[in-house]
């Protein structure tokens, strides 16, 4: 089992500067509401929840419970601002072993293997949770995302068409990406 409260890791960039991963906890209120705050309309405009609503981050805050998301975030060393945010969803029900993937990297952090040491560490995090798959719904002209996806183990399991309205009503097709947790050439040994 993880600990949620201790929980730290750290790893270098492209560009040399220190991170550290943990989960999100509730003195992150300022620090995930300026992340987002300070994020282009053109970046969070296609992200499934409002994330400039700050009554939605302090709804989130208020309410952090591992059992049912896992927030991770990145922190950058240096300045000791929220830079990334990776968030593992887990399903209910019949769906209780999937965790769906979501992931918010800052514009000055990106390209910089940032969004892909995250996706890693919440696939790791993913096997210690017991989850069979991951998914992930990514825009079809987000074809750099996709690659990266993909890059770490997840295929393409449909393309759903219109599926992602924006707020201005304009629709954007869909891919769906699954990953079993453990893949079975990690399996064996």
């Amino acid at each position: 089992m993880i600990n949620y409260v201790s929980y730290r890791k750290f790893i270098t960039l492209k560009n040399g500067k220190r991170v550290m991963f943990r989960f999100l906890n509730d003195h992150d209120r300022e620090g995930l509401i300026q992340l987002f705050q300070e994020a282009p309309d053109e970046d969070t405009r296609f992200l499934k929840q409002n994330v400039k609503d700050q009554k939605m981050i302090n709804y989130w805050i208020d309410h952090i419970d591992y059992r049912k998301v896992l927030p991770l975030v990145a922190v950058d060393m240096e300045s000791n601002q929220l830079i990334a945010d990776a968030t593992l969803h887990r399903g209910k029900h019949s769906s209780k072993h999937i965790g769906e993937v979501r992931i918010f990297v800052s514009r000055a952090f990106r390209n910089l293997g940032l969004g892909s040491m995250m996706l890693e560490e919440i696939i790791g995090l993913a096997l210690q949770e017991n989850l069979q798959w991951l998914k992930a719904e990514v825009l079809a002209d987000h074809k750099k995302v996709i690659k990266a996806f993909r890059a770490k183990g997840f295929e393409t399991r449909a393309t759903l068409e219109d599926y992602f309205i924006r707020k201005d009503g304009v629709t954007h097709d869909v891919v769906l990406m699954l990953r079993p947790v453990m893949k079975r050439e990690e399996a064996e040994f």
